[in-house]
This record gives C-alpha cells, structure tokens and sequence, in this order.
C-alpha cells in the first residue's frame, strides 16, 4: 500500500487501518497543532453510483456527522471531496484499540466492562438517533476503546455513502454478522438496525462470539430465520438477567426491539442492577485500559517505529516479564511492553510497573527490583549520546535544541516527536537516545547523533 505524505494539510505519519470503504492514517495537523485521524474515504472504487452521487452523499453524510457532539462518539474536524489525494474526512485520534482487539487480547470475559462498555455505546447512540444520525454498520471494529476506558463509535455515516444495493451479490450496507433482518430483505432501515447491531455486539462481548457463524450466505438465512442460542445456554456463568435483555434487542421484527436505543440503555442497566448494587462503570476497567494502551503502542506508532520499544530487545521484554509473572500473571507481557513503551529505563519501567500492585505485593516486589539489575542506561541506547551528555538536566533550553535538531530530520513532527520524548526522558542524554530512534535512516542518524554532541 502506497502511503500519501500529505492530505489537505495534514501531514501523514502512517497507516493505522483499512477496510472496504477506506484507509485510516495517523497525521499530524500542523496549524492546530495536534494528532489527527484521517479517512480516505474510496469513492472512486464505487463503479455502480455515479461520482457526482457519491460526491453528494459524501458531503451530506460529513456535514451530518460533523455536528454530533458526544463524548461515545469520534469528533469529526474537517472533510473534502475536492482534495488531488481523494474524499477524506479528519477527525479526532484516538489512543487505543479497536473493540474486537481489545475482545482477542483479554485473558477472559469481563461481565463489568461488557456493560460499561455497551452502556457507553447505546449512550451515544441514543445522542445520535436524536439528531437523525444513524451509523448502519455497528460493529466491534467500529467502536474504539480509549486509553481511559472510554468507548468510542467512529464510522457514522460511512455505509451510506456507498451503493444501496442489498442483493446477495451487490454491496450490502452493514458487515453480515451485525446486520439487521431488514438490511438483508429490503425492508425500512431506520435506527432500530442499529439497536439490533448493539444487540450483537453485546452477544459477542459476553459470549465471545456473534450469534451466528458461517459464510455470509448461512449468516443472513440464520438472521432472517433463526433464533439465537440464549447467552447463559451458551455459557451458564453469564447471569440469565441477559438473556431476555438481549433477545429483545435481536428480534427479527424492529417494532419487537427497544424503542429506542435509550430504552435498551436503561434495559442494560436494570439487568446489571439485578445482579450488582452499583450501576454501571463509566469507564472500563483497568485491564481494559492497559490493553488498549499496548495495542495502540504496538500498532499506531509511525512504520518501523513502536514507542520506546525500539530500545529494548525482545529476549529483555521476555526476561523482564518471567520476573513480574509472580506478581502479575498472565498480564505481565501486556503491562511491560506498556511500561516499555514509555521509558528507555529498566529502574523507571519497574517504578512505573509498581504503581498498579497492592501496598504488601509494592514492598515486595519494590526488593526485588533493588537486588536485581535496575540500571537506568537505556538498554541498545547509543553509547555516544550517553556518555558525552549523561547527568545533565531536562531543561525548556535543552528540549528546545533538541527539537530544531530533530526539525532537520523529521520536518513538523519534530516539535511532537520531541514533547512526548521530554515527558518520559530523565536527562538530556536519554532525550537524545529516544530522539536518535526516530530518525529511521540509519546515515541520518548518525549525523543526528554527531550532531546532537556537537550541540550540546
């Protein structure tokens, strides 16, 4: 895939995901000043609709979306149809992961998170049916999970800009698994396809997969024809409190559906509260959290770069989660790669790592780390840059130098490159090891290095 250095004028740092209707890059606005998310969107690939149609649809879809104003749901910036690269639509970056990622990478259902998760969903649905917006294409892969626990949907609008043919062979508004009876059969599709959607994707939250499997051919007989497995059938420790809360949500008929999508909202949680005294958690749990932060570090950092990981060697990582899996488990790999991510130093990765245990488990673990190798030099850091400017502090002096010089290199982005390096680097030498992996070239590098003692 060939990946355009600049959009309109955002300035692309790398490809983050790509379906069916478009590619998703990472890019950097320089005006504003801040991280962007861009969608191309691939009208030209759409044969069967005229351009100017699309065209049309594009820029209606765009300006209707770009009014929504809801934390659950992504915040479209900007859009053009006009611009030499193709569509596009800029909208807020969100640092995280997919919800199907986040669902692959858990060590085992998490009944709490599956409700906050789809209370924050139908939240932002309900927000979006009120301003007569519906998204068509709900699915895991469509809602983000942030950094925070927060759970965004992002997509709105994207499945109508294509054609709207629904024959088995022609382009199908919607992803099989998720769609409604009516995306399949023709009939009257309105916002009650999304809470059939919502429905699915709670199914899968709690079962671990969708209601039905197959090809697409046996996917849309079953949702047309066949009633689903009721969850606690499927798994008997998911409490039966679900199973006639998800049932309504997945009926064939949509007037047999919630209303609305704030009825099934407060559906959800009169379930929840029937088996828990608190309601629903605004934020997913840590876990989640944790998740999505690696995932997001592991996947959205620019090609040939991953955060500070680039520092550290795979046989270290391995090494230093044997020694945190007593404390830790199975989570250990997921939250030492997070805390590898953001510090070049195995003393400040165990600090960072300490915070998340138990008082009695921080002691312990906290004398472990003291008789164990806790050096604080940057493992496969530059011995140049390290010894000719070791010891000497962070100054606003120091981080500004550092930044012109990385500006000959990486253009713009230095300036962010730069400010997130400052905020993990203990001194200026660890701020120029972490800059010097920024520069991919291996000559230019060099230079930057040589560079960067000369200047200091």
């Amino acid at each position: 895939m060939i990946i355009p250095q600049k959009v309109g004028r955002y300035e692309i740092m790398n490809a983050v995901a790509a379906g069916g209707m478009g590619t998703v890059y990472r890019a950097w606005d320089a005006m504003l000043q801040r991280q962007v998310a861009i969608k191309i969107v691939h009208l030209d690939l759409q044969k069967d609709v005229p351009s100017q149609e699309l065209g049309a649809r594009f820029r209606n879809e765009a300006r209707a979306v770009a009014r929504l104003n809801h934390p659950a749901i992504v915040t479209i910036f900007d859009f053009d149809d006009k611009d030499p690269t193709g569509a596009y639509i800029a909208m807020e970056f969100v640092e995280g992961c997919a919800l199907d990622e986040y669902v692959k990478q858990r060590p085992e259902r998490h009944l709490e998170d599956a409700v906050s998760a789809m209370d924050q969903v139908l939240g932002g649905l309900a927000y979006a049916h009120g301003e007569n917006v519906v998204h068509r294409d709900v699915k895991p892969s469509n809602l983000l999970v942030t950094r925070l626990g927060q759970v965004k949907i992002t997509d709105f609008g994207i499945a109508k800009i294509g054609p709207r043919s629904q024959t088995q062979t022609g382009f199908q508004v919607g992803t099989p698994q998720y769609m409604a009876p009516e995306q399949y059969t023709g009939g009257v599709v309105d916002h009650r396809c999304d809470i059939h959607a919502a429905g699915v994707v709670l199914y899968e939250l709690l079962a671990g997969s969708p209601p039905y499997l197959g090809t697409s051919a046996e996917v849309m007989y079953k949702i047309c024809n066949e009633k689903p497995k009721p969850l606690s059938s499927v798994d008997p420790s998911i409490p039966k409190a679900f199973d006639p809360l998800v049932a309504k949500a997945l009926e064939k008929l949509p007037a047999n559906r919630y209303a609305s999508a704030a009825d099934f909202q407060q559906a959800l949680r009169s379930s929840w509260q029937s088996i828990s005294p608190k309601p629903p958690s605004a934020t997913l749990s840590q876990q989640a959290r944790d998740i999505a932060t690696t995932i997001s570090t592991q996947t959205q950092a620019p090609q040939g770069e991953q955060g500070s990981l680039v520092a550290w060697s795979r046989e270290q990582l391995l090494e230093i989660e044997r020694e945190l899996i007593p404390f830790f488990g199975a989570l250990a790999p997921i939250l030492v790669r997070d805390a590898a991510a953001a510090t070049a130093s195995r003393r400040e990765l165990y600090g960072l790592l300490a915070e998340r245990l138990k008082p009695e488990d921080r002691r312990r673990f906290q004398e472990r780390m003291d008789t164990g190798s806790g050096a604080s030099t940057p493992p496969g850091a530059s011995n140049e840059v390290l010894i000719s400017g070791s010891g000497r502090p962070l100054t606003p002096e120091a981080t500004e130098r550092a930044c012109k010089l990385l500006a000959r290199y990486l253009g713009s982005m230095a300036e962010m490159v730069t400010r997130k390096a400052a905020q993990t680097a203990v001194d200026e030498a660890q701020l120029y090891s972490m800059l010097a992996q920024k520069v991919t070239d291996g000559a230019d590098r060099k230079r930057f290095l040589a560079e960067a003692g000369r200047g200091r």
